[in-house]
């Protein structure tokens, strides 16, 4: 009997111990997907009143966790993203408010360096709100968009050193190129179609710096301007527009809420398949 006792006692503290731990080690097991960015990060859409411009979750980091969280049950989604966040306002603040931090990668850096390896993965969308804001709906005023780019140059670099010293040598970080909404001049008129060109090479040189600065701080490069045939100019599409335009209008709020670039979340859609193409 006392050889039963003894036995029964150590299978309930095995019992007790195991339950004990089942809290503690599932807060060990859980890793974060952290969302940085703009309003794209945000999932930002035309949807409030009046068409107010809103963070929604139907972006590209609600779509891409969906797809994530399917073999990592574990993982949770922190979203950092502001609507209207440019590179300056991400390193410096005055857009979006953060809890303990002054500025957007301020509170990554924070995130980062009290999670670690935690931290699984990282995408961040910046640099691009800078000429956003030179799109209207009668064009692209290049010359908005060549001071836009100046500033995204200037202060790309501290946005991304920024993250990648803060970050775990695990953490796959990401980043994005844009998709040119100002492609979408060409349906104005000749004059229009001659902006849209011009614009595709400004953009060029946007997504050339995005590029250069992801790849020297060790960034995978979500292609997203490819996969929006962003250069592709080629008439077979229906109504002949070009590639580029047809994407463009089919994927954004541009045809419904005039001078809204935004994706709808379809668009949003093909942005978490691009960020997971390049996310193992």
């Amino acid at each position: 009997m006392l050889r039963r006792s003894m036995i029964l006692t150590t299978l309930g503290a095995l019992v007790l111990a195991s339950a004990a731990a089942t809290p503690a080690q599932a807060a060990e097991e859980e890793t974060y997907y952290l969302a940085l960015g703009d309003s794209l990060a945000a999932g930002a859409q035309p949807v409030g009143e009046g068409n107010a411009v809103v963070a929604t979750n139907e972006g590209y980091a609600d779509q891409l966790y969906a797809k994530l969280k399917e073999s990592d049950p574990n993982l949770r989604l922190v979203k950092l993203g502001c609507v209207g966040e440019t590179a300056k306002s991400f390193v410096y603040g005055g857009v979006c408010g953060y809890d303990g931090a002054g500025s957007q990668l301020g509170a990554a850096r924070n995130f980062l360096r009290k999670n670690g390896a935690k931290v699984k993965y990282l995408t961040i969308s910046i640099g691009a709100q800078e000429v956003y804001g030179c799109i209207t709906p009668t064009g692209a005023d290049t010359g908005c968009m060549l001071k836009g780019l100046a500033s995204a140059g200037l202060y790309m670099p501290q946005v991304v050193g920024g993250i990648k010293l803060a970050a775990s040598a695990r953490t796959r970080l990401m980043g994005m190129n844009w998709y040119n909404p100002a492609v979408a001049a060409w349906l104005l008129s000749d004059d229009g179609k001659n902006q849209a060109k011009q614009s595709q090479l400004l953009s060029g040189t946007l997504n050339l710096k995005m590029k250069v600065n992801y790849g020297a701080w060790g960034f995978k490069l979500a292609d997203v301007c490819a996969d929006w045939r962003c250069d592709d100019w080629t008439e077979d599409t229906p109504f002949n527009w070009p590639r580029n335009v047809w994407d463009l209008m089919t994927r954004t709020w541009m045809p419904n809420v005039i001078g809204n670039w935004l994706p709808k979340a379809h668009g949003y859609g093909y942005i978490a398949d691009t960020f997971a193409k390049v996310s193992s």
